[in-house]
Order: C-alpha cells, then sequence, then structure tokens
C-alpha cells in the first residue's frame, strides 16, 4: 500500500536524516486518505440506490409503493451533497477529536449524548435504527477485526495523551455508521422502509468495502515506524481488545449480539455423533465372512474359490482391473448408481477362458464380497443425496484395489483411502440438489479428484492423500467464509428474536394490568400504543429486573389507580399528589420514546386534561370509560381466537387435531437437539432442504442455516418438533460413513 502514499509523505516519513513525520500530520494523512476513499464509495452507494429504488419502484404492487420509493430517490437525489458532506464532516471531527478531546465536551453534556446513539423511537421507527446501527456495526467489525484491532493498536501508540479504542477510533465501524446515520436523519425526509433499505446499500458500499482504508493506514503508520508487528496480546488500555487469530479454532472466534450487555456466541462446529473407528483385521475380517456365507445359505456371498482355473493373486486381480476403472468411472457417471463389482470380477476372470475361468483364494473372495457389501450400504443409505452416492459408487474399483493390495485398509483408521471416503460423503451431506451442483466448486474439485483418481491409480496409494489434502484445503476456506456469514445471520436473528421477547414481555405486562380494567380511551390508547413502546425499549435497554423497568411498569398501576373513582378524602387528597408526579414520571418515560419535544408536550396535555377530569369531576363533557376493544387486545397480542370446542368441529378437523396431537418424545428430542446438528426438511411444495441447526435462540425460534451461512428455516421448537413427528424434517447421521457402515454390517451378523 506503501505505494499509494504521496511521494511528499513519503519523503517527510523517510526524509534524509530518518526522521518520522510528527503524530498530528501522519494523522491528518490518514484523514485524507480515509475521506477521499469515503467519498468514492459514498458516490459508488448512490448510485447503487438510484438503480434500486427505480427497480424496486417498477416492481411495487401499489400505487403508494410506488410513490414511496419515487419520492425518497428525489428526495436522496437532492440531498445527496449535504448528506455526504455532513457525512464527511462527522468522520473530520472524530479525528480531531483525537488530538483534541476537549472537542467533543460541549456534546458530551447534551442530554442526548450517549456512549450510544440515543435508543429512542417515534412510533416505532427509531428502534429499527438503531438495531440496525448496531448489526451492521458489529458485522463490519468482525469482517475486518484485526485490521481494525491493529489500526486501533498503532493509533493509541501514536497518540501517547489519548487512549483510542472503538467509542473513539475515527475509522472503527461504530463511528462511521454513527456518522451515516446522524447524517441521513438530519438531512433526509424519508420514510423508515426506505431508510433501512438505504442503511443496507451503506453497509454493502461502503462499510464492507473498508478494507483497503484499514491498510493503508496501516501501512501509513508502519512506514513512520509505529509497531511495524503488532504482538497479539499487547494492550495499553483495556478499550481495545485483540481481535482473534484467522487461524484459531471455531470455538475461539466468537460473535458480538446485538445486545448492550455484549453476550457473545461462539460457532459451533457439526457434532459428530458419537462412534467408534472399526477396524477389521484379517481373522476378524474371516471370522466375519464366515458368518455371512452361512447367512440365507449364502445369497448375499459371491463364490470364486470354486472356479475350476488356477487361482489369481490379490496383486494380479487388481492388476487387471486397472484399465476398467475409467472405462466404469464413465459408465456410472451417466447412469444410476449400482454395484459392479461381483459381476465384473466374474468376467475378468473368465475373459481367459471362459470354460475354465481363474478361482481367487478365501481372502480375496472375502475382501471383494465385503467392498461389494459396502458400496450396497452407501446405496441404501437414506442420508447421502443421490448425487454423492454416484460419486463414491465411481470409486468402486479404486477402493477393491487398496483392500486386495493392502491388508491393513480395513484395520487403519487412517489409511488415506477410507478418509477420503469420509471426507467426501461428510461434504456432500450438506450438498442441496435443488440448485445447480456444477455451479459449486467443492462439487467440481471432488469430481476432477475421482476422476484423477481412476485415471491415474495404478499402485501408488498417494494419490488418495493428494486428493483428501486438495479437498481438506478448500473445505477449510469454504468454512472460514461460511463462519463469517452464520454469525452475520445468528446476530441479526437474535436481535430480531430479542425485540420479539421484549415486545411480547411488555404486551403480556401491560394485557394482564389493562384486561379487566375500564379506561377512558384516551389513557387506554396512550397505555396500548406510546407506553408500550416505552416498555419495550425499557426491557431491550434493561430487562425485566432493571429499575427503570420496575419504574415504568408501577406507572401503569399508579395509572389506573388514579383512573378510578375515589370518594373518600384521603384518596382524593392522594389523588392530587400523585397526579403531577404521575405527569412527571411519564415525560420522563416518553424521552424514550418520542424524540420530538412538541410531541411529547400534546401528548402529556391530552393525559393531563383527561386525569384533571376525573379526579376534580370539573368537565363539561362526561368522561366515558370502557374495557379493550379487539383492535388494542390485537395489539397487545390477544386477539379473540377463532378456535372450535370439539363439538363444533367437523370429522375431519378433529381428525387433523389429534394427527396434530406431539408426542413427548419427538419434542425432548427437539428441546435436547445439539447446535450443529444437520437436518434434512421436506417443504410443502416437495422440495427437500438440506440445513444446519445453527442456533437456538429460545423455544420460539431455531434458526437454521444452509452450507453457506445463510438463514434457510426458522421454526418454532414445538412446530420443529412436529416436522420430525411427522416425517417432514429428520436428523442426518454425520458419524463417518466408512465406520458407520462397517460397524452396521458387523452389528447385523453379530446379531444373525
Amino acid at each position: 500500500m506503501a505505494a499509494d502514499i504521496p511521494t511528499s509523505h513519503l519523503e517527510l516519513v523517510r526524509g534524509n536524516n530518518e526522521k518520522k513525520l510528527s503524530s498530528p500530520g501522519v494523522l491528518k494523512h490518514i484523514e485524507s486518505e480515509a475521506l477521499s476513499s469515503s467519498r468514492q464509495l459514498m458516490e459508488h452507494m448512490f448510485s447503487a440506490t438510484d438503480d434500486l429504488f427505480y427497480e424496486l419502484s417498477k416492481r411495487a404492487t401499489s400505487n403508494n409503493e410506488q410513490n414511496l420509493y419515487f419520492e425518497s430517490m428525489r428526495e436522496i437525489r437532492v440531498k445527496k451533497e449535504g448528506l455526504i458532506s455532513a457525512f464527511l464532516q462527522a468522520l473530520t471531527l472524530g479525528f480531531e477529536s483525537l488530538i483534541n478531546p476537549a472537542i467533543n465536551n460541549d456534546a458530551d453534556k447534551e442530554p442526548a449524548a450517549d456512549a450510544e446513539v440515543n435508543l429512542s423511537i417515534v412510533e416505532g421507527d427509531d428502534l429499527e435504527i438503531e438495531l440496525a446501527l448496531k448489526n451492521m456495526s458489529s458485522r463490519a467489525r468482525e469482517s475486518y477485526k484485526n485490521e481494525i484491532y491493529e489500526l486501533g493498536i498503532r493509533l493509541d501508540h501514536l497518540l501517547l495523551q489519548t487512549n483510542v479504542d472503538e467509542d473513539n477510533n475515527p475509522l472503527d465501524p461504530q463511528q462511521i455508521s454513527k456518522a451515516f446515520v446522524k447524517a441521513c436523519i438530519d438531512k433526509l425526509k424519508i420514510s423508515i422502509k426506505t431508510r433501512l433499505i438505504l442503511f443496507k446499500l451503506f453497509e454493502k458500499h461502503v462499510l464492507k468495502q473498508l478494507g483497503h482504508v484499514y491498510a493503508d493506514a496501516n501501512q501509513t503508520l508502519i512506514e513512520t515506524g509505529i509497531l511495524p508487528k503488532v504482538p497479539k496480546n499487547l494492550i495499553k488500555n483495556p478499550g481495545v481488545s485483540p481481535a482473534p487469530n484467522r487461524q484459531d479454532s471455531q470455538e475461539e472466534q466468537t460473535a458480538t449480539a446485538v445486545d448492550t450487555q455484549a453476550e457473545t456466541q461462539t460457532q459451533q462446529a457439526p457434532p459428530v455423533i458419537p462412534g467408534r473407528t472399526i477396524s477389521l483385521s484379517p481373522e476378524a475380517l474371516a471370522s466375519l465372512m464366515t458368518a455371512i456365507r452361512g447367512v440365507n445359505g449364502g445369497q448375499n456371498y459371491y463364490v470364486y474359490g470354486s472356479n475350476p482355473g488356477p487361482a489369481l493373486t490379490g496383486q494380479d486381480l487388481a492388476s487387471i482391473l486397472t484399465p476398467k476403472q475409467p472405462v466404469i468411472d464413465h459408465k456410472i457417471a451417466r447412469t444410476e448408481p449400482k454395484v459392479v463389482l461381483r459381476d465384473l470380477v466374474n468376467e475378468l476372470l473368465s475373459k481367459n477362458n471362459p470354460n475354465t475361468p481363474n478361482s481367487l483364494k478365501q481372502s480375496e473372495e472375502d475382501t471383494i464380497n465385503l467392498v461389494a457389501m459396502f458400496f450396497e450400504k452407501i446405496l441404501e443409505d437414506q442420508d447421502l443425496p443421490i448425487v454423492v452416492q454416484s460419486l463414491i459408487c465411481r470409486l468402486q474399483i479404486p477402493i477393491l484395489k487398496v483392500a486386495l493390495k493392502d491388508n491393513s485398509f480395513l484395520s487403519n483408521g487412517e489409511h488415506p483411502a477410507r478418509k477420503l471416503i469420509n471426507t467426501i460423503t461428510m461434504a456432500g451431506l450438506q450438498f442441496d440438489e435443488s440448485k445447480p451442483l456444477e455451479r459449486d466448486s467443492l462439487y467440481r474439485t471432488i469430481v476432477d479428484g475421482i476422476q484423477t483418481i481412476n485415471r491415474q491409480y495404478s499402485v501408488d496409494d498417494s494419490v488418495f492423500s493428494i486428493i483428501q489434502s486438495e479437498l481438506e484445503e478448500l473445505i477449510k476456506k469454504e468454512s472460514r467464509k461460511t463462519h463469517i456469514v452464520e454469525n452475520r445471520t445468528t446476530q441479526t436473528e437474535m436481535g430480531k428474536a430479542k425485540i420479539r421477547n421484549a415486545k411480547a414481555f411488555a404486551q403480556s405486562t401491560l394485557f394482564d394490568k389493562l384486561k379487566d380494567e375500564k379506561l377512558p380511551n384516551t389513557i387506554s390508547e396512550f397505555l396500548t400504543n406510546t407506553w408500550l413502546q416505552v416498555l419495550v425499549i425499557t426491557y431491550i435497554k434493561e430487562g425485566k429486573e432493571g429499575a427503570l423497568w420496575v419504574e415504568n411498569e408501577q406507572l401503569i398501576s399508579d395509572l389506573l389507580w388514579l383512573c378510578k373513582s375515589h370518594s373518600d378524602e384521603r384518596s382524593k387528597a392522594r389523588a392530587q399528589r400523585l397526579k403531577p408526579e404521575i405527569l412527571s414520571r411519564i415525560e420522563k418515560g416518553l424521552e424514550l420514546a418520542i424524540d420530538n419535544a412538541d410531541t411529547r408536550k400534546s401528548r402529556i396535555e391530552e393525559i393531563e386534561q383527561t386525569i384533571e377530569c376525573i379526579v376534580t369531576g370539573n368537565s363539561s363533557e362526561e368522561v366515558k370509560f370502557r374495557n379493550l376493544d379487539n383492535a388494542q387486545k390485537e395489539v397487545l397480542g390477544k386477539a379473540e381466537g377463532t378456535q372450535k370446542s370439539w363439538d363444533e368441529m367437523t370429522a375431519l378437523e378433529r381428525q387433523q387435531s389429534q394427527y396434530e396431537e406431539l408426542s413427548s418424545k419427538f419434542y425432548l428430542e427437539a428441546k435436547n437437539i445439539a447446535e450443529g446438528t444437520w437436518i434434512e426438511y421436506q417443504e410443502e411444495n416437495g422440495k427437500t432442504v438440506r440445513c444446519k441447526l445453527s442456533k437456538k435462540i429460545d423455544s420460539e425460534s431455531y434458526i437454521f442455516v444452509n452450507r453457506f451461512g445463510f438463514k434457510s428455516l426458522e421454526k418454532s421448537r414445538r412446530q420443529f418438533a412436529y416436522d420430525m413427528q411427522f416425517k417432514k424434517a429428520k436428523i442426518l447421521d454425520s458419524t463417518p460413513i466408512f465406520d458407520r457402515i462397517l460397524e452396521n454390517i458387523v452389528s447385523k451378523f453379530q446379531e444373525t
């Protein structure tokens, strides 16, 4: 990146006397480069915004929706330059505050300032904005965690008078995102729907393109002699935390959840169902095959030892099998997979003299039959996609040759040929056959590897190790990308679940208090709409144990008491004392929910007038009281149900109701299933989806992702249990296939 730095700067850095650029000079150069790159990225983003909104307007399903996109597009076009200017100005202020922290002192004294953007909503809008900001910041930080960590450490050591951390590093995604969000709020008058779309575009075209900005900034600091190599655990102050090494195990790679308490989630590796490596010594093989020959008169066993011709050795048979490898590979690749070994061996033994075919020793005969049984079990395995069964079957001859030539093959769990089959099947377990696999790089690599083995394998087993290494390297590379995507997916879903749970708890709390109460319409509407939002925010910020939650929940009870009729003097006096206190508490709560001071004032005045009428009775209009209506119950998640009683149901409805009775066995299985387990799902349209249980957020949210980490499905625990009970969902066995099949064969004939 040094080549990108202006010559004048390099001369200042490296000058004749090797003098280093002063701290402000270095920072100014980094600022200049960052602002220039940011402006270019913003221009590109706005170009993409224009295109996207135009496409959305064409796909709009109503005139209102179409006007929404056209008006937003027009607003953004007009305000674009002002927005970019405000955004860059905020970034500049961030750099200046590193040199002179007093610049932000006035802003810190403002009530709205906080360590984070103020968690507030206007009719629910800004809660969405806050969560969008958190999500895109954390995802960008995760993508560039090493670069950001090193930059923070270097800036921290450059500016001895300032502690640099994620809250004041001007190039941290949090600061960049805040600058853009603030600029949008200040400059654009667009709906929350289009605002969130704009944030998504900002994340895609700006935040995700910051890699070169971090690289250039780090290179500039290295050129000035600031920590050319950053030690992994070098921390000058607790505000800068080291980023985990990209090569660390998955258990060490954590993702920041959308949570003010900095919850962390650990990416779990797919679980391996407990199993053991199955080894068969020559003696054990002979004993097993004796048992197989004795079952059903040996119907599953081909006999070659009784042939009248001279006996061939295993090496001889392997040699005459070699020319058949590419032929059989080509044939199976173009037809339905099947096991050809027994018939092929018969053909080859009879090739020289059909009347006196060659015979084989008992050990070779046993090996051929066992290998053939193995491939038959592959074709019977319901967990493997057909395309993977076909791929494995194309290795019939090479695997038989290995088994004939190497007595350790069946007893050595680390044999490269066994490891290769296990790797192919484990990777293939995750293939989505509903999409063209020809475009899948992993699938193509497996196909190329199988073709290479069938063309080249004669006597040297190293070809299996070479193909295995190539596959392992590709799978590791793919897994790193998948890990990042899956983390982003689960973070997003956890954020949604957090809002959903907060809303559900707030709704339940309000309904329990209001369900039997008769209230004035003004108070009822205020509680079920505005105060519900206050409760949601409070729950997200502090949870139900926080002092603020207790206070805001208690206000409901106090307001309900104040709305009742009180005849005794003591209660009347209390009502007079309580009224201003409640209004004050409502005003404080509304600061969480409504930014606009005039709107807050209007709401409070409405409530004050209603309370005044109730407490004093001085009103020309009678205050009417009523219970919650159906619309309010629906807002609180308690809409009137329409479920029929047993007597009202038709015979078909009764049968369906009985059908849906959930077995406790499947509910417990759904409850205890491990994250990382692979599932095959049958969708309503008949399509089969293979996905991994990525995260059990709670009983209402099981998140399933595909092989690349993108969300495939979301189910509640109960629905997932139903789907398993009625065969819509099936847990896939991820035990290494070679050992699983051998264990199955051994167990079956041991029982017999």
